[in-house]
């Protein structure tokens, strides 16, 4: 909706009107002000800076942290050990068919694990866990750009848990009736996109775990209006309404929709300044909020409020820092200290003193007349109280206790069995597996959307094929009548002669390529023959397997319902020498399976054909074992055979004296055009692509005729023959 439509809109039939979504975002900012400073400390005991946070919420002076405050940081190794056995180095995407299943399962597996094993893609994934385990709860948001090319046409962000807006009272999530990301954003850049005033408020960013956030954002003051582009920032709420429905202009009706809100600005902002659907859709044709939140811990009664695994940490942790900063206090104590009357010794006998060096006498002066003993008297300092030692020791016993680490994760040997350790890396007997399995609910999830984005990208044309025609100069939305005076004229410009080789900078039509072929172009073709679909069926990714083979992937391949299941592909020491043994072991099995697998093609060989690939893919083998990789190993072997035989037989031969030649004549342009008639559709354009492949205009025309349909071929070959035989 543009920003006309919006004003004149009824929001008072939707269950979640721009009254109730602002007061849940008001809801929202409250919370996250009170569980600001447990956050910040969080980060602060994490980056062993406890003493500097202490500091800061004391108002005091940084210089004042002494070295008598200790840290011993136990957070930070304990979330490092956990996100090592969380996230192994490489995680495989598994995809099976379902009942529902019309896509390639291959092809979708091969394009997701692309994208998934990235590094960007990967530090994302580690970045949102380790959010997650810190702070609780973070959030992912994934779309896509059109105009990017193979991967990069998909994207994916990561945010914290203070601008991850969630339905928090529900006690299921499919009960969720939005999830929202709140985050400041260029002033401008806002502007420009949804063609608002540029006169709005505009303040820089703030950080939320600064002490002084609720502050600076209930009373931003006048230095902090920054007036530069890079500095000008606003608040916005991206807002995934899940219950109200979006109609557009044609009355079609789109299950939820997206509303996008700039915050903190005068009534006139009270509405937003967007509306539409939202942006993805999954296999089963259902729409999807491209936001995703990660809670490894959610309260019992409420999954949308995660429980932060830090915070089991942070007491013991607070405790240890405080007990090892009073010793070190005590230990100063300890220092040698003595009493001697004034007058009683001299300033050399005084330094002689202090050095401690061993032998030393000391000279006392003559007149003193007291004992020697009183001479110096030692200063005394009572023992550190065992108190605080055995505080302490609970403190270190309740942080091993609550830091559900293995011995392995911290890199300590034991005498524990093979069995025990794998049983610990696969997390089936300890706390792993319940967040494994959270884990992979939420990369699930990313999986799909990542597909959804994927097929809507492939199904977009971009602007360069008229993906925002629906838009006005300022890039606001154009209502119907304007839409269809734009599409009049577009079909009364001279489309046709750029087709034919017209110059941007001119008005003249290029002769050279009207001499040497006069294309008519694709769209004079019946437009009952050139559906909406067939267009969008010509778009694909190019991608490549293991053996380097080209793959291509069309939306129809990914656009479906699949299985999905992950597998762990980065190994330990001890995973990857089992799987040594197992290959070792299995060797002999498996030659004699490919033995029988290759003598026929009866029911044993396809038996013992389908046992070698489930003992591959089961014991998951080397790919260059697979069978597929095997029998194309093959068929090289066999061509490269013949191909030597061939060679070899014609040095054998015995050399033929030169026959002369009679001059032929080249064939003319009537001869040429009549074989091309006789030829099949897809010959005559492979032909028509040589004849013309210096011709960019007419290698254009050609490429598209060779992607349209088998049945509306022919008829473009005739257009195009017709086409020169009237360049003539």
């Amino acid at each position: 909706m543009n920003q006309e439509q919006i004003q004149e809109y009824d929001f008072s039939k939707d269950s979640l009107n721009p009254q109730v979504i602002i007061e849940h975002l008001k809801a929202f900012d409250n919370r996250m002000d009170d569980s600001q400073k447990e956050l910040a400390l969080s980060k602060a005991v994490y980056g062993t800076r406890f003493w500097e946070y202490i500091k800061d919420n004391d108002r005091g002076d940084r210089s004042l942290i002494s070295l008598d405050h200790i840290e011993s940081n136990r957070i930070k190794p304990a979330l490092a050990g956990y996100l090592s056995n969380l996230y192994p180095r490489r995680m495989k995407v598994i995809l099976g068919a379902t009942p529902y299943t019309t896509g390639d399962p291959k092809k979708a597996e091969l394009l997701v694990n692309d994208w998934f094993n990235k590094p960007t893609m990967r530090e994302r994934i580690l970045s949102a866990s380790k959010q997650a385990l810190l702070y609780g709860c973070a959030g992912a948001k994934i779309g896509y750009d059109s105009q990017e090319e193979g991967l990069n046409r998909v994207w994916m962000r990561i945010f914290p848990c203070w601008e991850l807006l969630l339905d928090h009272d529900v006690h299921d999530t499919d009960d969720s009736r939005f999830i929202g990301h709140v985050s400041f954003q260029p002033k401008d850049e806002i502007c420009e996109k949804y063609g608002i005033d540029k006169g709005i408020n505009g303040i820089s960013r703030l950080d939320f775990l600064d002490s002084t956030y609720s502050d600076s954002r209930d009373n931003q003051p006048d230095e902090a209006t920054a007036s530069s582009d890079n500095e000008s920032f606003v608040r916005v709420l991206e807002f995934c309404n899940l219950v109200d429905d979006y109609y557009d202009e044609d009355g079609q009706r789109y299950k939820g929709r997206l509303e996008v809100y700039v915050l903190d600005q005068s009534k006139e902002y009270n509405l937003p300044v967007y509306i539409g659907p939202l942006p993805l859709v999954d296999g089963k044709n259902q729409a999807l909020a491209h936001i995703v939140p990660l809670i490894f811990e959610p309260e019992p009664e409420y999954p949308n409020r995660g429980l932060s695994y830090a915070r089991q940490l942070l007491p013991q942790q607070v405790e240890l820092n405080v007990s090892r900063s009073y010793l070190v206090q005590a230990g100063r104590k300890d220092a040698r200290i003595y009493v001697t009357p004034a007058g009683a010794l001299n300033p050399e006998s005084q330094n002689k003193l202090s050095s401690g060096i061993d032998g030393t006498i000391i000279e006392v002066d003559e007149q003193y007349a007291r004992s020697l003993d009183r001479v110096v008297v030692p200063v005394r300092t009572s023992p550190v109280s065992s108190n605080i030692i055995n505080s302490m020791n609970l403190a270190e016993g309740d942080l091993s206790q609550s830091t559900t680490l293995s011995p392995a994760a911290l890199g300590q040997v034991t005498k524990a069995s093979a069995s025990e350790i794998m049983a610990i890396e696969g997390h089936t007997q300890s706390e792993y597996g319940r967040h494994a399995e959270m884990r992979d609910m939420f990369l699930s999830r990313l999986v799909t959307l990542c597909l959804a984005a994927y097929t809507a990208s492939l199904y977009d044309r971009g602007e360069s094929d008229g993906g925002e025609f629906h838009l006005d100069e300022d890039g606001l939305e154009l209502d119907k009548e304007e839409i269809e005076e734009k599409l009049e004229e577009k079909s009364s410009k001279n489309q046709v002669d750029e087709l034919l080789g017209r110059n941007d900078d001119h008005d003249e039509i290029d002769k050279d390529v009207m001499e040497t072929m006069a294309v008519a172009p694709l769209e004079e073709i019946p437009e009952e023959r050139q559906t909406d679909e067939e267009d969008r069926q010509a778009s694909k990714l190019i991608v490549f397997d293991f053996n380097k083979d080209k793959i291509e992937i069309t939306p129809e391949d990914i656009d479906s319902d699949f299985d999905i299941g992950f597998n762990e592909a980065g190994r330990s020491p001890l995973s990857r020498m089992e799987r040594r043994n197992t290959i070792l072991s299995l060797s002999g099995q498996l030659l004699e399976l490919l033995n029988v697998a290759g003598q026929g093609k009866g029911l044993i060989s396809l038996a013992a054909e389908q046992l070698y690939s489930s003992i591959h893919e089961e014991f998951e083998l080397p790919k260059n074992l697979s069978i597929e990789h095997l029998q194309g190993l093959l068929k090289d072997r066999e061509t490269d055979q013949q191909i030597v035989g061939q060679m070899q037989e014609e040095s054998a031969a015995p050399p033929q004296p030169p026959q002369p030649t009679e001059p032929t004549s080249e064939p003319t342009k009537e001869e040429i055009i009549a074989q091309i008639k006789q030829m099949p559709p897809d010959q005559a354009l492979q032909t028509l692509g040589e004849i013309f492949s210096e011709n960019p205009e007419a290698a254009s025309q050609i490429e598209k005729a060779k992607s349209l349909p088998d049945e509306q071929k022919a008829q473009a070959v005739q257009i195009l023959l017709t086409a020169i035989e009237e360049s003539q």
